[in-house]
């Protein structure tokens, strides 16, 4: 990751109005350009003047040269710059930096933990949705044709370890097992049994969960395996997992009102 930063010096009873000036023209730039990864604004007053730093993140140098143009080092100015600016610095500078917040990571692990047991705002959890499930209901399909909780539960948990794999460097496993085990039969399932089935479930949360406590926000970023970041990866199965607590759901409500 590259960090940008550049500095300014401006009048202290004009700091609300630039900074909101600023935030409408360079700042907004910014974040519109492909690759920043972060924006902040540092200001310091000294009496009469007040020094302004913006400090951006970018993904790498070809990122910054959407926003900046070929002369990466020169500083970039508007129209209007000069009715606040009382030093227009002609350069910025480049740092390489690297990031160790987890505030993604702990975003991603609170959103696994309430799949499981609840807290988010849908109100919906798999613990609660599947605490009364028999062995019977478990394989029952709701209507001809559609899946019952048994094989929704595993191709859930099938994707799960999609992604505990890649997470342990296997990038092959996904191709190499997609087509014979994506969906199981009924049959197939029941000798696994649902109990077991559920107790693998629970498995792959903890897992999934250890993984990430032990990762910075720098590791979904990267590429593990062809144009996916792990980032991608973990945000899918997330959205897999809703999509099939919801079926859930459905199949619970179809069967109870046969």
């Amino acid at each position: 990751m590259i960090t940008r930063i550049w500095h300014g010096k401006i009048k202290t009873v004009q700091e609300r109005m630039y900074t909101q000036y600023i935030t409408d023209t360079g700042i907004k730039d910014y974040l519109n350009t492909a690759g920043n990864m972060g924006v902040q604004i540092l200001q310091k007053t000294e009496g009469d003047i007040t020094h302004v730093y913006t400090v951006t993140q970018w993904k790498d140098m070809k990122s910054i040269e959407a926003f900046a143009g070929k002369d990466l080092e020169k500083a970039k100015y508007y129209e209007e710059d000069e009715k606040y600016l009382l030093d227009a610095e002609d350069y910025v500078t480049h740092y390489k930096s690297y990031s160790f917040s987890n505030t993604k990571i702990n975003s991603y692990i609170r959103q696994f933990e309430q799949l499981y047991s609840g807290g988010s705002w849908q109100d919906e959890s798999f613990e609660a949705k599947l605490q009364d499930l028999t062995e019977e209901t478990a394989f029952m399909r709701p209507l001809p044709g559609i899946h019952c909780i048994a094989e929704i539960m595993w191709h859930s948990l099938y994707w799960r370890i999609v992604l505990i794999k890649r997470m342990e460097g296997n990038y092959g496993y996904r191709d190499e097992t997609v087509d014979k085990y994506n969906f199981l039969s009924i049959e197939t399932l029941k000798q696994k049994g649902w109990n077991n089935l559920w107790n693998e479930w629970k498995e792959s949360q903890e897992q999934i969960i250890q993984y990430l406590k032990e990762k910075t926000d720098r590791y979904p970023e990267e590429k593990i395996t062809g144009k996916d970041s792990l980032e991608y990866i973990v945000e899918g199965i997330i959205q897999h997992d809703i999509y099939h607590l919801g079926q859930i759901g459905l199949v619970k409500k179809i069967m109870s009102l046969k």
